[in-house]
């Protein structure tokens, strides 16, 4: 044992006991001193542990009380089964959330290690020696020939008198539940980030095809424009003011396209797939619904956010470390034991072999580092107050989010009404118009403005849609909702039952 003292051991060689410095550690000293480091361990050893103090409301100011918690799988709330598929595939193959996933095992890992540490330690240990020299037989009467061999068994262990070892292990084992909150934290974004991506290529796919649309309509007016210009019934002011109608709608598709190439290489890249291959992502046709997300109550809120739970265990391991630094105070006991048994052979001469055992113990405390141990106690103290801001700082943040989604929300969905009703409006005028040019009352020219102004509407509608999606989906996000649906099976999840000390 290379920490204990040789003062504090026993040795039995074969049967025979030798004590070593006997007069230096007498019987009731060791006790005494060995009763005074318990009774500070239990005494002085308690530190105080912090937890958030954030008043809770009842119910988020921007929506209505509700009971009803929000769905776990909140994607399939959208009724399409191509973003499922997407969202399920990134679940299996993201890279970001196999990354986060070995995070976990090396935290879960270093748990096990510093678990360890409250557990005696075992090895085995084997010898052998063959010292021979040349030199006369009278010679090695004096400087003799050794040839030694044995085998051991060495047994350490610290006793945890003042809760040092099992500080750590706890914070060891925060830190680990932290890490998990952390995959569950990347599941999730990685979930909203599909979602999202997917409801823009939608929507620029819409768009895209209501522009050529658009476009065309313009091309027919300035191809009607220039014929009546051509027989004097159009000025060259209206030719040209035509064509910058037309070019104008021409040049807002070039954007979209590379707006839904980018969202599709970007959906590849979290599917696990590489860009060249996001040909193959090809969204569903038709509406997508809009659902109405239920918000639930801000207590549970807490329960559902990763980077909540997440700041919270990492206060549990602050307060554990917190622990664990002040108990730098007080003396730390070490036992150790030796077995074995051992051969001689001297000059060619077997002298037998014998057993041995040798029992050791050491108490050290400290008396003076300089500063050292105040200086430990004051960066844990420091750790444990940064974490407790941090976690209020990421409730408060938590609630915002969900706030600032509501709100946005709901005024998306109010224009978006207004927008409905600005189409509904258009297709009327449009039909109208229709009738007026079939009897003969009008032109073309006004049945193709009506057209465009009816296009015209459908684009800001289109507009208002996708908003309305991205803005569902910023809430779902908010709420902290779906990595639930793929944990892995509870026996696995081992720190999850864990109550937390905050």
């Amino acid at each position: 044992m290379s920490r204990l003292h040789p003062f504090l051991s026993l040795t039995r060689h074969g049967g025979q006991t030798t004590r070593h410095s006997a007069d230096c550690l007498a019987g009731p000293a060791w006790a005494a001193a060995l009763a005074v480091s318990i009774t500070l361990a239990l005494t002085g050893c308690s530190t105080p542990v912090v937890a958030p103090s954030l008043d809770l409301p009842a119910k988020f100011a921007a929506a209505t009380a509700s009971e009803m918690e929000p769905e776990a799988a909140w994607w399939e709330a959208f009724k399409d089964p191509v973003l499922t598929d997407l969202v399920r595939r990134a679940m299996r193959e993201n890279r970001d959330i196999k990354i986060a996933s070995e995070r976990l095992c090396a935290a879960r890992a270093g748990e096990t290690i510093s678990r360890s540490w409250l557990f005696p330690s075992v090895s085995g240990s084997a010898s052998g020696i063959d010292h021979s020299t040349g030199y006369s037989a009278a010679t090695k009467a004096g400087y003799p020939d050794v040839k030694s061999g044995g085998v051991g068994l060495d047994v350490s262990w610290e006793l945890d008198l003042s809760g040092r070892l099992r500080a750590g292990a706890s914070a060891a084992q925060a830190q680990a539940l932290a890490a998990e909150h952390s995959v569950r934290g990347v599941r999730l974004l990685v979930m909203s980030d599909v979602a999202s991506h997917y409801f823009t290529l939608v929507g620029a796919l819409r768009q895209v095809d209501t522009l050529r649309a658009m476009s065309a309509m313009q091309d027919e007016t300035l191809r009607l424009v220039t014929a009546r210009q051509r027989v004097g019934l159009a000025t060259a002011f209206d030719v040209e003011r035509a064509r910058a109608d037309a070019e104008s709608a021409r040049a807002q598709i070039p954007p979209l396209e590379t707006l839904a190439a980018v969202s599709r290489h970007r959906i590849a890249v979290l599917i696990g797939d590489q860009a060249f291959n996001a040909a193959a992502i090809v969204p569903s046709h038709g509406d997508v619904l809009v659902p109405q997300p239920q918000p639930g109550q801000p207590a549970t809120l807490l329960q559902r956010r990763p980077d909540v739970l997440e700041s919270m265990a990492q206060l549990d391991a602050a307060n554990a470390r917190r622990q664990q630094a002040a108990a730098e105070w007080f003396p730390r006991l070490f036992l150790g034991a030796s077995y074995g048994n051992q051969g001689l052979e001297l000059n060619g001469v077997g002298l037998g072999a014998a057993r041995y055992t040798n029992v050791a113990a050491l108490l050290t405390m400290p008396l003076f580092n300089a500063g050292r141990t105040r200086a430990i106690n004051d960066v844990a103290e420091s750790g444990q107050r940064e974490a407790l801001l941090r976690t209020e700082d990421g409730i408060a943040h938590a609630l915002e989010d969900v706030e600032n989604s509501l709100v946005g929300l709901s005024h998306e969905r109010q224009r978006s009404a207004s927008l409905q009703s600005a189409v509904a409006a258009a297709d009327s005028a449009l039909g109208r118009a229709q009738s007026l040019y079939d009897h003969g009352q009008i032109d073309l020219l006004p049945l193709l403005d009506a057209h465009r102004v009816r296009l015209t509407m459908r684009l800001n509608a289109n507009d208002s849609n996708t908003r309305l999606l991205l803005d569902s989906v910023q809430l779902y996000k908010a709420l902290g909702g779906g990595w639930q649906v793929f944990e892995p099976a509870p026996s696995t999840v081992t720190a999850a039952a864990v109550h937390p000390l905050s």
